[in-house]
């Protein structure tokens, strides 16, 4: 009997927060958020070393797919349970190529801090749209925490425009949207999460069925011969092969707290990602931030803090 796809597990918030590994939400959330910020920095180094980023991309997530297929079929997952998966994998791994490609295609424009940045804020849109799907209960500590953060994600945009010119200030607008395509992902994931399934099937499907589908649009946009670009420079076979790593790891602990934690707990990784990718953009790769970044900052901790304050106070 095939497992089904359309139901949505019960509430993932009330799952063992230690996990099927036994590691503690806070734990899964710290590696993931890492992993994160580092792979942000693993593309600015691939944008800075002329690699088509679609194609780089598409092979990233098909390598560390397949990579978790693999690892998948070896743990005894048999590979008709992972053809069930398939429908809900596809859905899952639009959520993921689109933003994943906002990223790739933007941060050679915008900068991996920047980007990093803007990895921080699905964790307030996912909240504002699990209020308006009824996944979440309005809390006021939370909601404030909601404004205060956007406001300083407001100032943070309105810096970036300064002085660019038509261009640059649509890659801004790329990166500045990349929040709301991932908070629909996060709601998505949780909502129609097939029974039973495991973290590891679902991200190995997922990236490898996510990375599939960009390659017809790196064909149109980059050139069916641009991969050759990829498989005669060494060093950008070796981001591959780093980023591969990365992503398989990434991703399967981003599954597990999504499992454990639910998609608004999942969503604070982007602040660890921040945190991680943003300092070393500035101090080794000589990004320049934009004005008023620190008061953006701020703002965003400050509004951050308060959300989680209000999660903590809803719990008990």
């Amino acid at each position: 009997m095939t497992e089904t796809v359309t139901e949505p597990i019960a509430n993932p918030k009330t799952a063992n927060a230690t996990g099927a590994w036994g590691f503690a939400a806070p734990g899964l959330l710290l590696v993931t958020g890492s992993f994160l910020g580092v792979s942000i920095i693993l593309s600015r180094l691939a944008a800075t070393g002329g690699a088509p980023m679609l194609w780089f991309l598409s092979a990233v997530m098909v390598g560390s797919g397949l990579l978790l297929v693999v690892a998948a079929l070896s743990v005894g997952s048999p590979a008709r349970s992972l053809r069930s998966l398939v429908p809900y994998s596809l859905g899952a791994g639009v959520f993921q190529a689109v933003p994943q490609a906002m990223a790739y295609l933007s941060v050679a424009h915008v900068g991996a801090g920047y980007i990093s940045i803007a990895f921080a804020f699905p964790l307030l849109v996912t909240y504002v749209l699990a209020l308006m799907f009824g996944m979440e209960r309005l809390s006021l500590p939370r909601a404030l925490g909601v404004a205060v953060a956007l406001g300083g994600g407001l100032m943070l945009v309105l810096s970036k425009f300064n002085g660019l010119n038509a261009e640059a200030a649509v890659w801004v607008l790329v990166a500045s949207a990349i929040p709301v395509v991932i908070a629909f992902g996060n709601l998505y994931r949780t909502r129609f999460w097939p029974v039973g399934a495991s973290p590891l099937r679902l991200a190995a499907l997922m990236l490898t069925l996510g990375g599939l589908m960009i390659v017809p649009f790196a064909a149109a946009t980059e050139g069916v011969l641009r991969p050759g670009v990829l498989l005669q420079n060494p060093d950008l076979l070796v981001l591959i092969g780093v980023s591969i790593a990365v992503f398989a790891l990434r991703y399967v602990t981003y599954f597990q707290l999504q499992h454990v934690a639910g998609p608004v707990y999942l969503s604070q990784i982007g602040t660890v990602g921040a945190a991680v990718a943003t300092p070393i953009a500035v101090i080794f790769m000589g990004e320049v931030l934009p004005r008023n970044f620190a008061i953006a900052v701020v703002l965003i901790v400050a509004g951050v803090a308060l959300f989680e304050f209000g999660r903590r106070r809803q719990q008990r």
